[in-house]
């Protein structure tokens, strides 16, 4: 009995699978009208080019009469039926995802003036004035993302909210995305201390951070050594590199290189638990590992630790390639039947296949 029910849910996740797909091969060649989803609607001062950096205006209006109600264009102009309508600042974000047609952005909710942050709660989110609209490029089902999040949160590992949406961008219907919260420190967020230039000694130095591995682009980084591939780049989140003193960009740094020299040393007492949260690492691989993510542990990997507390591992993100999509990548990395940790390639920080060989 219990095997024939799971089929059936396998068999009606197949199906979802594809009528979502169709369903986006279908409506992105048509002109839109009417969804089920949001209708996100953004119209850039002048009709500009949204740039990589730095955030340019923009107009935006989100159309949603709740559910399980459908939605119309046009109703653009009907306040009872925006669930936003006003400023925002906007650019492209992401890396590989940026070269293709359609583009990951970035926006803050704004005041009038087009300076000051605007909180708002968008669909059902909780308010902060940062926002992310994930196209999911690299998913031809539009769900991995979603999936691993959810999957995360109800184990207990604190990830970031989406909703579906359609997004229509200088009167260009550009198809489905996903309005999600972006990582960042805030009490429905990541909820950990905010540090202050002043906090400089114990244990106020202790947090909190957001740290990630991930590509540099630029930016002010550290290398952590790798068995297999390219050394991670590791570089500070939030708060950013400009805001962290010497001695709070030192403690960081710090962390992780005691993590690397203690994570084969079975020593319970002073070893890897004295350093991070193990549970939320379990947790953070568990995900990962189960959603094939390319990406885990080399890139898009975050890290975050509070004050007073242990580095913890998460949120997960940008599970886009996995769940056995490839989309070019040789030898099967992003497949079921490979660890991300040991594929001989992109395996991040050799302290994950340590903690994992930890008996």
């Amino acid at each position: 009995m219990q095997s024939n029910d799971m089929f059936h849910k396998i068999k009606s996740l197949i199906l979802l699978l594809v009528c979502l797909f169709c369903l986006q091969t279908i409506t992105h060649a048509q002109t839109l009208t009417d969804t089920n989803l949001p209708i996100v609607i953004i119209n850039t001062d002048a009709a500009a080019a949204i740039p990589d950096d730095p955030k340019i205006g923009a107009d935006m209006k989100i159309i949603y009469r709740g559910q399980p109600q459908r939605n119309y264009l046009s109703d653009q102009n009907t306040p009872a039926y925006l669930n936003y309508t006003g400023r925002i600042a906007i650019e492209t974000r992401g890396h590989s995802s940026q070269s293709q047609d359609k583009k990951p952005y970035g926006f803050e909710t704004r005041m009038t003036d087009n300076i000051t942050n605007r909180n708002v709660s968008l669909l059902n989110m909780p308010q902060t004035n940062d926002w992310i609209l994930a196209p999911n490029a690299f998913d031809p089902t539009f769900m991995h993302n979603v999936l691993a999040y959810q999957l995360s949160n109800k184990i207990g590992l604190h990830a970031m909210r989406t909703v579906y949406c359609e997004v229509i961008l200088n009167g260009d219907y550009r198809g489905i995305y996903v309005l999600t919260e972006s990582i960042k420190i805030d009490k429905e967020r990541i909820d950990v201390a905010k540090i202050l230039p002043t906090d400089n000694t114990t244990p106020n130095i202790t947090g909190g951070y957001i740290t990630k591995s991930d590509w540099t682009d630029g930016s002010p980084s550290w290398g952590i050594a790798a068995y297999n591939g390219d050394n991670p780049n590791f570089l500070h989140h939030d708060p950013k590199p400009l805001l962290l003193t010497t001695q709070q960009d030192a403690y960081v740094k710090n962390i992780f290189y005691a993590l690397e020299t203690q994570a084969n040393n079975n020593n319970l007492n002073t070893g890897y638990p004295s350093i991070i949260d193990a549970k939320s690492w379990i947790d953070y691989m568990l995900i990962v590992e189960i959603g094939s993510c390319v990406d885990g542990y080399q890139y898009s990997t975050y890290f975050n630790k509070d004050r007073g507390g242990k580095l913890n591992a998460g949120p997960v993100w940008d599970f886009d390639l996995g769940m056995g999509t490839e989309w070019g990548f040789q030898g099967g990395r992003g497949q079921y039947n490979v660890w991300q940790f040991s594929n001989g390639d992109n395996e991040g920080a050799k302290f994950w296949t340590d903690l994992y060989n930890n008996p």
